[in-house]
C-alpha cells in the first residue's frame, strides 16, 4: 500500500476536517485504482501522474465531498479515472479538457483510454485548446469544487487557467497543480489571491482558501 506523507499537511487536515486515519482509509481505497492503472500501463510512459499523486487526487475529491470537478490535460485518463471513482458515490460530474492528441510514441492510444465505460456517463471530455473552451464550459456548469491543472505548463497558460477557473469555484474549493514548480505561476497566483500553497508529493501541489 502507498502510504501518505503527513509532514506539512496539518492545514489540509483542518481544511478537510478529517483525521490522518481518514486519509489512510482513502489511500487504502485508492489501491484498486492504482492496481487497475498499473495493470493497463505499468512500465509505459504516457506522461501520467505518479501513483502517490493519483492516491492524493482520489483522496481530495472523496474527502471534500466534491460534486463537480474540472481538469485540464487528460493523457491516458489515470486522473480522470481516479476522480470519477471518487465522485461515484454522489453521482458527481467530471469535465475534462484536452487537445485530443494521442498519447504514447511506440503505441499511440486515444485520450482517456483508461476510463472504464461505466464511468463515462458522468464524464464530459471537451476536445480543443483550453484557451478556447475552458471559460464557456466552466461558466455554463458552475460552480465547481475542484480544478486540476495538468496541461501546458508555461507561466502564461498556467496563469490563464487558474485565473479563469477561480471565477467558477465554490466557496470551499481546492486547486490541484501538477508540475507546479515548472514556473512561478502557481506561487504568484496563490499570493495574489491569498491562498495556501501546499506541496503534496513529487511535483504536485494543492491550493486552498485560508480558513
Amino acid at each position: 500500500m502507498i502510504l501518505p506523507d503527513f509532514s506539512g499537511k496539518q492545514d489540509l487536515l483542518e481544511f478537510l476536517d478529517c483525521s490522518k486515519d481518514d486519509i489512510l482509509a482513502s489511500f487504502k481505497q485508492a489501491e484498486d485504482i492504482v492496481s487497475y492503472v498499473d495493470s493497463q500501463i505499468g512500465g509505459k510512459d504516457y506522461w501520467q501522474v505518479s501513483y502517490s499523486e493519483l492516491s492524493w487526487i482520489y483522496t481530495l475529491v472523496r474527502l471534500i465531498d466534491a460534486k463537480k470537478v474540472a481538469e485540464t490535460g487528460v493523457g491516458p485518463g489515470s486522473t480522470s479515472f481516479a476522480i470519477l471513482s471518487a465522485l461515484e458515490s454522489n453521482n458527481g460530474k467530471l469535465y475534462s479538457f484536452d487537445k485530443g492528441e494521442k498519447y504514447g510514441e511506440a503505441e499511440p492510444r486515444p485520450v482517456g483510454f483508461l476510463v472504464p465505460e461505466k464511468f463515462r456517463k458522468n464524464w464530459s471530455l471537451v476536445v480543443g485548446d483550453s484557451k478556447d473552451t475552458l471559460k464557456d464550459v466552466l461558466a455554463n456548469n458552475a460552480p465547481f469544487d475542484i480544478f486540476f491543472h495538468d496541461s501546458e505548463h508555461t507561466y502564461e497558460h498556467v496563469t490563464f487557467e487558474l485565473e479563469t477557473a477561480l471565477r467558477y469555484l465554490n466557496k470551499k474549493f481546492a486547486i490541484v497543480i501538477d508540475n507546479y514548480d515548472w514556473t512561478e505561476a502557481p506561487k504568484d497566483f496563490s499570493e495574489r489571491h491569498n491562498l495556501l500553497l501546499l506541496p503534496m508529493v513529487d511535483d504536485m501541489c494543492f491550493l486552498l482558501p485560508r480558513i
